[in-house]
């Protein structure tokens, strides 16, 4: 795999900067669940903090704080924390998309995986055989990692576009599923195609990137109008999903965590030892579910994250009190998206009837729950 693979991380400025828990988690969870990971190259680029124009969202956090995250990596790279990783840092803010494309063009292998900064692995995954099945079917130009998304998706498909799936291929052992949308999460694909196709077809400006400009505006309206015609356009395309009936990677969206105020006793995060699976990556509880009859998602998931020297945002943890009961009711913005627990619209996953509160999870751990959805 050495040989063949790159390892592409993107980061950017997030509330826990300067902390490095959270990079020091998703390397952890490649340690624990990708074999021969050890001695793979990997690329981590940086984004910009500042704003090559005026205007713009506000950063999540202060600059002297992602100045601080950056010195991190640094002191991470140079005593080999990081492994054999090359760090690009990126003078100005360019969004995912172009700072991926500035790390697809230091790349020297034929294949990427690549992930954001706040993607978990929680199954192993053997990136040999996902190679071996792309080698030997032409047709397969990219392999996305099941998340909660993609279990039950030709159910998902069905109930919310009358959307009959193109039947799964089974490939050197493996279950490949068509995708009929180019997610950002983590995926395995050939750098060439992705230079060549993905970002060449669809262009990404500042700011942007290539789940909207070329799954959402690109890929998605054209497999949209192919009518009967669907497995033959999907072909042009080639995106699958690893189907393993399970989740293998695990979201706990960046923007929502902060730094720990004390760490867990025997936490790694910190230090320069290189990152322990078992003293850094991420505790899970709950389980991945179907939904009610009628709901409109095919899964929907409970979970609860435990990570080494981070906490949920000060609101997020407001809002799970009140959630569960144990404080004042949130008076947001009216959410007007779907839930992803019962899939009628009008209230967020959090606010559900139908959540469970996971029992036994120790009272003084809730403000570190990340709630995953994706």
């Amino acid at each position: 795999m050495d040989q063949r693979l790159t390892i592409v991380v993107t980061t950017s400025p997030i509330p826990s900067h300067p902390s490095p828990a959270l990079l020091r988690a998703l390397f952890a969870s490649f340690a624990a669940h990708l074999p021969g990971f050890e001695r793979c190259p990997r690329v981590l680029v940086c984004d910009g903090y500042r704003r090559p124009t005026a205007g713009g969202k506000p950063q999540l956090c202060s600059e002297e704080a992602y100045n601080g995250f950056l010195d991190e990596v640094d002191r991470l790279s140079a005593t080999g924390t990081l492994g054999p990783c090359r760090v690009l840092r990126l003078e100005s803010v360019h969004g995912y998309g172009l700072a991926l494309g500035r790390a697809l063009e230091v790349v020297e292998t034929e294949f990427v995986l690549v992930v954001q900064h706040d993607w978990l692995l929680v199954q192993n995954t053997d990136l040999c055989a996902a190679m071996s099945a792309m080698d030997s079917d032409g047709e397969v130009k990219c392999i996305a990692l099941q998340s909660l998304t993609t279990l039950g998706y030709a159910k998902r498909l069905r109930v919310r576009y009358n959307i009959e799936l193109p039947p799964s291929r089974e490939v050197c052992g493996l279950t490949l599923t068509p995708q009929l949308f180019w997610y950002d999460k983590p995926h395995i694909c050939r750098a060439q195609h992705y230079r060549e196709v993905v970002l060449r077809n669809a262009p990404n400006g500042v700011g942007e990137c290539p789940e909207r400009k070329y799954g959402l505006e690109f890929m998605w309206p054209r497999l949209l109008a192919a009518g009967d015609r669907l497995e033959e356009v999907h072909r042009e395309f080639g995106v699958f999903f690893w189907d393993v009936g399970a989740e293998v990677i695990y979201h706990l969206s960046g923007r929502k965590l902060r730094a720990a105020e004390e760490l867990p006793t025997g936490s790694a995060v910190g230090s320069d030892a290189a990152p322990s699976a078992a003293a850094v990556v991420a505790e899970l509880h709950g389980e991945a579910r179907a939904t009610t009859a009628g709901g409109y998602t095919a899964a929907a998931a409970e979970r609860a994250a435990l990570v080494p020297g981070l906490a949920l945002a000060k609101g997020a943890e407001a809002r799970i009190s009140a959630a569960q009961g144990e404080g004042p009711r949130q008076h947001a913005a009216k959410f007007k998206g779907r839930c992803f627990i019962c899939g009628l619209k009008g209230h967020s996953k959090l606010l559900c009837p139908a959540r469970p509160i996971e029992p036994g999870l120790p009272p003084e751990e809730c403000s570190r729950q990340v709630i995953a959805g994706c």
